[in-house]
């Protein structure tokens, strides 16, 4: 009688302690690319240089309206020096444009976007272009 009580006492007990909810690791996702904007990494930058040499390109007012895994998207104004007849003496143009970052890489230990395609909506003497991101 006490060796079936044993028995009893024994089973519930592993009951209880097979029931006890035990922590399991979550999986964090993986973070999220940013960008270069020359050699200063951010997400979701108002502005980024497109020619980190002389500064003569570049998205202003940049207003996010998507950032992913492999790409991010946005809308703001295109900025370019015409450098005419120097780039010191040059005007500015400014053109309503999407960009669409993309071409995620590990530098550095660190995952940034690559590329930015610019689009120019309604614009018809500019053509879409692609750039590098340093």
């Amino acid at each position: 009688m006490v060796f079936r009580m044993l028995t009893v006492s024994s089973a519930i007990a592993i009951m209880c302690v097979g029931s006890l909810a035990l922590p399991v690791a979550a999986s964090a996702a993986p973070a999220l690319p940013k960008v270069s904007n020359c050699g200063e990494i951010s997400a979701k930058p108002t502005g980024l240089v497109l020619s980190c040499a002389d500064a003569n390109t570049a998205l202003e007012m940049l207003k996010w309206t998507a950032w992913g895994q492999s790409t991010a998207r946005a809308t703001g104004t295109f900025s370019e020096n015409d450098c005419s007849p120097t780039c010191v003496e040059g005007m500015y143009h400014r053109y309503k444009a999407t960009v669409t970052l993309s071409a995620p890489k590990t530098i550095n230990g660190k995952k940034v976007f690559t590329k930015a395609r610019v689009v120019f909506p309604g614009i018809t003497d500019q053509s879409n272009r692609t750039f590098t991101l340093n």
